[in-house]
């Protein structure tokens, strides 16, 4: 799991949730742009995103993913605290398979994840 989120606080409590749903490998980015740059290194089975970022969005970061990475199957699961119709809208157009609200529920996320994670 790729995590990107510029704060560390959060990245902290969504990596504890992951791992408690089984989900031990998790690689931290700290906004879009260090997350495109491990894109480049690693491969991943889940992206999970803040939307407000510094430098990269994670509207920006989808986008990249969805356009330009050589992964550009893999889910995303967005985490936003936007709750515009026309906004949550936009982001589901560029390729987010899920949004979750924040904060970030561990029964919420492992519904996500359980349909987005279908084999």
């Amino acid at each position: 799991v790729l995590l990107v989120d510029d704060s560390k606080l959060a990245r902290n409590h969504i990596k504890r949730v992951l791992n408690n749903l089984g989900l031990l490998k998790v690689t931290e980015a700290a906004d879009g742009q260090e997350a495109i740059n491990i894109l480049g290194d690693e491969m991943f089975d889940l992206v999970v995103t803040d939307y407000n970022m510094p430098e990269v969005n994670g509207r920006e970061l989808t986008q990249y993913i969805r356009e330009q990475s050589q992964q550009s199957h893999i889910p995303v699961l967005m985490v936003t605290s936007e709750s515009s119709e026309t906004h949550l809208a936009n982001i589901e157009q560029d390729g987010v398979n899920a949004l979750c609200d924040k904060p970030f529920e561990p029964e919420t996320v492992k519904n996500y994840l359980q349909k987005i994670l279908v084999v």
